[in-house]
């Protein structure tokens, strides 16, 4: 299965790159690229996938343009504003899932039981800690580069490709305005918003990176 951006959502990013935002906001779920009368939007939207699993989902950064002044919320934080564009890039990867992997009733047990002795010893609740336990079993999500071995040893049938969102040069820096491992939301530590190339280095090998 694809979920590629169409023309019109490269449309979008190019002229992003031509016509620097007056404001760029971050939102956790979205970026919001503000141009005061109108603003482009990069948000998380789950949508199906080829999958040995009827639940899996894949996590897209879905660009849309909305023609009307953007409002931030309370929790919307300015990331910058007034900054040249030097390069745009798509993020681009393969998505896949393991088999199922069905645990044993001694197995679900001791899961349990572990749990439950880690909480008593801990005196402290763990709701995520607790739903794993009761799991009956797991499988692994996959995010591999789509020219890697990985990716082109994986089951033609269970194979997505996917964009995951726009990575973004500005003075030198990086904004990674883009879905990283399948996970809900753009995760941002301490407001630390813009990296440097050399950090990128595991990106460039996970993700293909498609220059506008």
């Amino acid at each position: 299965m694809e979920h590629i951006y169409s023309d019109t959502e490269v449309e979008f990013a190019r002229y992003i790159k031509e016509n620097p935002p007056q404001r760029i906001w971050y939102g956790y779920i979205d970026y919001v690229f503000d141009y005061g009368s109108f603003y482009f939007k990069i948000e998380c939207t789950l949508e199906d996938v080829d999958s040995p699993h009827i639940y899996s989902e894949a996590v897209i950064g879905k660009l849309t343009k909305y023609k009307e002044t953007f409002v931030a919320e309370e929790h919307t934080k300015l990331v910058c504003q007034d900054k040249k564009i030097e390069k745009i890039f798509i993020s681009r990867a393969v998505l896949h899932f393991s088999i199922y992997d069905e645990f044993s009733k001694t197995k679900q047990f001791l899961n349990k039981a572990r749990q439950k002795l880690k909480t008593l010893l801990t005196r402290k609740k763990n709701p995520l800690g607790d739903m794993f336990a009761k799991s009956a079993g797991m499988y692994n999500t996959f995010v591999n580069h789509p020219q890697s071995t990985e990716a082109k040893n994986t089951d033609s049938k269970y194979s997505n490709l996917i964009d995951c969102g726009l990575l973004i040069q500005i003075e030198g820096k990086f904004l990674k305005a883009f879905v990283e491992e399948n996970g809900y939301g753009f995760q941002i530590w301490d407001d630390n918003y813009f990296f440097d190339k050399i950090e990128l280095k595991e990106i460039y090998q996970q993700y293909e990176l498609i220059e506008i």
